[in-house]
């Protein structure tokens, strides 16, 4: 659901509206939406959408090499 934050500002309606029933927190930075994660051994980390679908990104890239080899 990250993608729904891309390119949007945090008080676009949209966003606002999101925010509702997104089942993280989402924090205002320099007035975009950042993700507010908890990262094991590191402490509380905020990421932009854009950094959260480059990790899924990634992510599936690496599954799909594995499979085909």
């Amino acid at each position: 659901m990250a993608k729904r934050l891309i390119g949007r500002k945090f008080d676009d309606k949209e966003v606002q509206k999101d925010l509702g029933w997104l089942p993280y927190e989402v924090i205002s930075k320099a007035g975009k939406p950042y993700v507010s994660v908890d990262v094991p051994e590191n402490g509380k980390k905020n990421l932009s959408p854009e950094e959260i679908s480059a990790m899924i990104l990634t992510k599936m890239k690496t599954i799909a090499e594995n499979y085909l080899g």
